[in-house]
């Protein structure tokens, strides 16, 4: 008899309801376009001479280049400046060329120049002051994209450049000769608003053997408002449901567990 009222209580505690309930927030700010306009300028060298460099911000190239507004105090240059540029004239090479033979150094680009009281240049390259994530390789003629981390928000770039260590006499002469190029396609940063997505699982429950979900809100706040989207999920099967599944499943049985438990303590 005893072990009845036990059967009972068990089949009965297998409807069982179990909220569940996951969030996950992300921040980040959105890129933003450098407004960027070509001179026509943005070809030169390294001091020495001898590896390409593009010119975007530099008065002191000859003639000076100023193809970004070196002071933008309402949009400032955040996180980030990130400088998209094509390579062309040098063909399949990933290695640099001395008198006609590549060494076992890889092509690389980088971004130098002076953002607010930073400065970088090649000696810091040299040096291997510059970040590894923050250097290109180059593999040959391509597009490619170098980044410069900022560690403060600044409106005033005294100076920048993409700097390589493209041989250019090892691919037609000096300059005005040589056929390896590189050629600006954009200039970004982010916006430094910060945006935040906030993901949030609604209440799951597990009826026997099936499981439904009630719902998922996303929610995404911004220097401009919030906006809210809900999407509803029905009868999907346990199975399809992960961790929010598995889950459910533990306190169902728990409960199970617990309420047959107290039926033999009674009797």
């Amino acid at each position: 008899m005893k072990m009845n009222k036990v059967l009972a209580a068990m089949a009965a505690s297998v409807v069982a309801a179990s909220a569940f309930c996951a969030m996950s927030v992300t921040s980040f700010a959105a890129e933003r376009d450098v407004k960027y306009t070509d001179s026509g300028n943005s070809a030169g060298t390294s001091d020495d001479g001898k590896l390409l460099r593009a010119n975007i911000v530099n008065e002191w190239a000859q003639p000076p280049v100023k193809d970004i507004a070196t002071e933008d105090t309402e949009n400032p240059y955040t996180g980030y400046v990130k400088v998209t540029f094509e390579v062309s004239g040098i063909g399949t090479d990933s290695k640099v060329k001395s008198e006609g033979n590549a060494t076992d150094k890889d092509l690389e680009a980088f971004l130098c120049g002076g953002i607010a009281d930073k400065s970088r240049h090649m000696g810091e390259y040299e040096n291997g002051k510059i970040p590894a994530d923050e250097i290109v390789k180059i593999n040959g003629d391509g597009e490619y994209t170098v980044e410069w981390k900022l560690a403060e928000p600044s409106a005033t770039v005294q100076i920048l450049y993409v700097q390589t260590n493209i041989p250019i006499f090892e691919y037609g002469g000096d300059l005005k000769d040589t056929s390896a190029k590189i050629t600006i396609k954009s200039v970004k940063t982010d916006d430094g608003v910060e945006e935040t997505t906030t993901t949030t699982e609604a209440t799951t429950t597990t009826t026997g053997d099936s499981t439904t979900t009630s719902g998922s809100t996303t929610t995404t706040t911004s220097g401009t408002g919030t906006g809210t989207t809900t999407a509803s999920k029905a009868g999907e099967a346990s199975a399809k449901t992960g961790d929010a599944g598995a889950a459910v499943a533990v306190a169902a049985l728990g409960l199970a567990a617990a309420t047959a438990f107290a039926v033999r303590k009674k009797d």
